[in-house]
């Protein structure tokens, strides 16, 4: 399936308000804009290959739409996905479906092994107190002393963070963004709202990286 968005049947975006629904085409027009983009298979893309454990363990990500993203010339591409965050009970039990929001997440195959990596932004809190991570190993790079990086492979991990990507990351506009390598993808998303800013951001954020 390779589609514009308003060409999905009604049976595709039945589970979205009117709201979402107007939403996600403002999301797509925005993107349309920038780069060349269509509406695939969730099956058969990098989710099948990635499963993340990325956020909070009692919360669940259901993908709803994803996109197949790539420039103009076709030189460089990924995935953007809409997905149903649901929120649960440490039950297990389901909260009011009013809580349950859309976000905005992405996948890249970066052509290289990686091993595992994962990089946050430290907060506010956690540079005040002076907390580190016993598994991060790049604690000692006073040009990225902002982050915790978590990674299984310290050469592999330097290797993915050259000054580049370090600067890349560093100015992406939000601190509260979550990034996980496993091998060869990177996963890349803000836990909240889907919003036309968000989308563009992350957007930027996986094509340059």
């Amino acid at each position: 399936m390779d589609l514009h968005i308003r060409k999905l049947n009604s049976n595709k975006l039945f589970d979205f308000s009117k709201e979402e629904e107007k939403l996600i085409f403002e999301v797509f027009d925005e993107l349309f804009k920038l780069y060349d983009i269509s509406v695939v298979d969730i099956k058969g893309s990098l989710y099948d290959k990635f499963s993340s454990d990325i956020g909070n363990p009692f919360s669940l990500f259901v993908p709803k739409i994803c996109y197949f993203v790539t420039d103009k010339h076709k030189r460089n591409s990924f995935n953007l996905f809409i997905v149903r965050k649901i929120e649960k009970t440490i039950k297990g039990g389901r909260l009011p479906a009013q809580l349950e929001t859309l976000q905005i997440w992405g996948l890249k195959d970066l052509n290289e092994d990686f091993g595992y990596i994962s990089i946050n932004k430290k907060s506010f809190m956690d540079k005040l107190a002076g907390i580190f991570s016993s598994f991060n190993i790049n604690f000692n790079d006073r040009d990225f002393k902002d982050f915790y990086v978590v990674g299984n492979d310290k050469f592999k991990t330097m290797a993915f963070l050259a000054t580049k990507r370090k600067e890349i990351i560093k100015s992406f506009p939000d601190e509260d963004f979550k990034l996980e390598i496993k091998n060869n993808i990177l996963s890349f998303g803000l836990p909240k709202e889907l919003s036309v800013e968000n989308a563009l951001i992350v957007s930027k954020f996986l094509y340059e990286i």
